[in-house]
């Protein structure tokens, strides 16, 4: 099939097959061969836990389930990539690199998306777990920690901690994860300020007015 990261969502549905298949053409619409990538064994063996969960037949499926749980506590082991098959996770996910990578249980992702290597989407200090919109890409070493959101087509940069929503659309970078938007905004003020002459000075290190001389 033919890749269309647009259209991937509404042709997939809720079929765990479909999803599966949109996984394989998004990896091989980036040049990836599919089944000689890790992370496309990680997300296959996710696809089938939760096509079991999801089945009506699931009473009547337990060996399987049981047989898929050890196939995954194996390849987590060799690949360092862990997707908790309670997560829910939208079809075209590409992950491009071996882990480590962790997704808890919970958290939502959407269409689309791309995890790189060294990236964990989990619980924080509050509860809850991360929600993830469509065609949102997490480069290497990113945190997305406890109840937040990122919006869809939003781009995490690398080495970021994710510890408050993000808007759809925007980037967020650092630690903690600030809107690069922002960033560029704060440095443009500085810089017109200092155009201006009007260079803030903290208030404990402003210098006080020396009182004027009186004519002699």
């Amino acid at each position: 099939m033919r890749y269309d990261g647009r259209t991937i969502k509404a042709w997939a549905g809720g079929s765990q097959w479909r999803c599966w298949r949109a996984d394989l053409a998004r990896f091989r619409s980036h040049g990836y061969a599919g089944w000689a990538s890790e992370g496309f064994w990680a997300i296959t063996v996710y696809r089938a836990q939760r096509a079991v969960r999801t089945s009506r037949f699931r009473p009547f499926l337990w060996p399987v389930g049981l047989t898929l749980a050890g196939v995954r506590k194996l390849l987590t082991t060799v690949t360092h990539i862990s997707l908790n098959p309670s997560a829910e996770i939208g079809p075209g996910l590409l992950i491009p690199h071996v882990g480590p990578i962790r997704v808890a249980a919970g958290a939502k992702i959407g269409a689309d998306c791309a995890i790189h290597q060294v990236t964990t989407i989990g619980a924080g200090s509050k509860p809850g777990a991360p929600t993830i919109g469509d065609h949102v890409c997490l480069a290497a070493h990113v945190c997305v920690i406890g109840p937040v959101a990122v919006g869809d087509g939003a781009r995490v940069g690398a080495g970021a901690v994710v510890v408050r929503d993000v808007p759809a659309g925007m980037t967020a970078v650092g630690v903690p994860a600030r809107l690069a938007g922002e960033t560029r905004a704060a440095a443009d003020a500085l810089a017109a300020a200092v155009r201006t002459g009007h260079t803030p000075v903290p208030d404990g290190s402003r210098p006080r007015n020396p009182s004027p001389r009186r004519a002699a």
